[in-house]
């Protein structure tokens, strides 16, 4: 009697600490990834204000989040006018002569601008595609860049510009060349494709559960019949 009562009591502790943890990990680790953003924002901007002015005095809490949208949105703002762009232009001009500043401001300024799509001349994660990768019969998705303007010698044409993000961090992985005929549409949206790919295949949306993997048919070979038997042996 007391054995099987203890059984029981452990089975429910065990089901209710299962129900729990399946809460408390997702909705802890939530919050707290969400305060160590909004303690990034809030040092971002006014701390280093208060620094440079040789000022020495103690932030209120979130005032420091909305300084830096406020000068974000400035930044947007006067981006977009004359005397922004033409700003922008000169510390585009100055930093390129810096050989580590400047490249790694151009990569940091493309990856911003395929994430958003606002990029020029087309870069930007137009398409999620699927591709035979890391071998033959294997598929990983990837974002399709833009379509390569002249193809090395020897390689087929036309060529497309190939990221394959790694999981589960997407901001990581490789850039391919692969002939846009190995490319399959997969019908996903950038945001659907970037949740599948950081929950490693966990949070499926809808349309991922119908992608048309188009293929040639395979031909249909006839069965061989046995030949007659020879009458005249």
């Amino acid at each position: 009697m007391l054995r099987r009562l203890w059984r029981e009591v452990v089975e429910t502790l065990r089901r209710d600490f299962v129900a729990g943890l399946l809460v408390f990990v997702p909705v802890g680790f939530t919050i707290l990834g969400v305060l160590w953003l909004i303690r990034q924002l809030d040092n971002l901007v006014l701390p280093q204000i208060f620094g440079f002015l040789g000022l020495e005095t103690r932030q209120p809490p979130f005032v420091g989040v909305v300084a830096t949208i406020v000068v974000i949105l400035l930044v947007g703002a006067l981006t977009r006018s004359f005397i922004g762009r033409t700003a922008l232009a000169f510390w585009e001009r100055l930093v390129h002569r810096i050989p580590i500043a400047g490249s790694l401001y151009t990569v940091l300024k493309q990856f911003m601008e395929a994430m958003f799509g606002t990029g020029s001349g087309g870069t930007q994660f137009s398409r999620v595609v699927l591709i035979e990768y890391p071998r033959k019969g294997i598929h990983s998705y990837a974002f399709a860049t833009g379509r390569v303007s002249r193809s090395p010698r020897g390689l087929p044409e036309p060529l497309l510009k190939i990221f394959v993000p790694s999981t589960p961090n997407p901001t990581t992985g490789y850039f391919l060349l692969v002939p846009e005929e190995d490319a399959i549409d997969t019908g996903l949206s950038v945001e659907e494709a970037f949740k599948l790919i950081i929950s490693a295949g966990i949070a499926t949306g809808e349309g991922d559960a119908a992608i048309p993997l188009v293929r040639e048919p395979q031909a249909v070979r006839e069965p061989v019949s046995d030949p007659a038997p020879d009458p005249h042996p």
